[in-house]
């Protein structure tokens, strides 16, 4: 919820700027609501937008980005008892409180954030607890926009399983001594292709794009000195084969393995990176990110 509220600010910004000339019946803001009171993770098309298994959440989360072109899009939500460990069950009434605010919208923000829905979502009915839940939904977008994203990535699927761990660790390494020694810039740049497309997709304006990298090269220099080892994670394959991810299984489990604490703020930042490796490229490069700032005490 912080990054959408951050994003509305900007999005209002660039379309009042009066050097932007653009039709703004063609602006669609695509977004999910959702209040859930347990741990989640949501993908769309396949790519994860949130993911936190220590603690609820809420939207709305805007997902331009996670659309590649228009026309059908995917949605899958996974809600697990937080003490699944120790047989904890979801009861059936609880899920049905979780789905009174789950749907897609369209958001005019230029009208008072009136939100127009596109698809209500509800999951299936269960007649008895169980210990998570899993569903996905279908819906359809038009958007005035098509990204290259992840389509014409290579199939990580068919990889060798070490020699991709191998990989991936070495570009998380490479990204971890970037944050580590505070170094923003250096870190940004790594985020142009996704930022380029995170801009088309948000109707930023030349302006706003610069405004929205400056302050993304301040949070990224504040990792300096915080951010822990990489180890005890997992590979994590998603958007059709075509990305990739290491996630923590220990302290911060789901979360990205750059997510790092900052003590003296008690701030947690949760940085959730994901690759893709592009035809005929032979390096992996950062595809989508979900980077958001939250109480350690949350």
């Amino acid at each position: 919820m912080k990054k959408t509220i951050i994003l509305i600010l900007l999005l209002v910004s660039c379309l009042n700027n009066k050097d932007k000339k653009m039709n703004t019946e063609e602006i669609k803001i695509y977004a999910i609501n959702y209040e859930f009171a347990i741990p989640s993770e949501i993908t769309i098309n396949d790519v994860v937008l949130d993911v936190n298994f220590q603690e609820g959440v809420f939207g709305p989360e805007f997902i331009n980005d996670y659309i590649v072109k228009k026309g059908l899009q995917k949605v899958k939500i996974k809600l697990i008892h937080p003490f699944i460990e120790s047989n904890g069950m979801i009861d059936p009434e609880k899920l049905l409180k979780m789905d009174d605010k789950l749907r897609i919208d369209i958001v005019d923000i230029l009208n008072d954030y009136k939100a127009e829905l596109v698809k209500k979502l509800d999951f299936p009915e269960i007649t008895q607890p169980v210990p998570y839940i899993e569903y996905e939904w279908e819906f359809e977008a038009d958007v005035p926009f098509e990204l290259e994203g992840w389509k014409n990535s290579e199939d990580l699927s068919k990889w060798d399983e070490n020699e991709l761990e191998k990989q991936v660790l070495a570009k998380f390494t490479q990204l971890r001594s970037l944050l580590q020694t505070g170094d923003g810039v250096g870190f940004v740049k790594e985020l142009a292709f996704a930022n380029k497309e995170y801009f088309i997709a948000n109707y930023f304006s030349e302006a706003q794009q610069q405004e929205y990298t400056a302050n993304l090269i301040q949070t990224y220099s504040d990792h300096k000195g915080i951010m822990p080892l990489i180890e005890n994670y997992r590979v994590r394959i998603m958007g059709d084969g075509k990305v990739v991810t290491l996630e923590n299984l220990g302290k911060h489990r789901g979360q990205g393995v750059l997510t790092a604490e900052f003590l003296e703020e008690e701030t947690l930042f949760q940085n959730y990176i994901m690759l893709h490796k592009p035809t005929n490229s032979d390096h992996f490069e950062i595809v989508r990110v979900n980077s958001q700032m939250t109480s350690i005490d949350d």
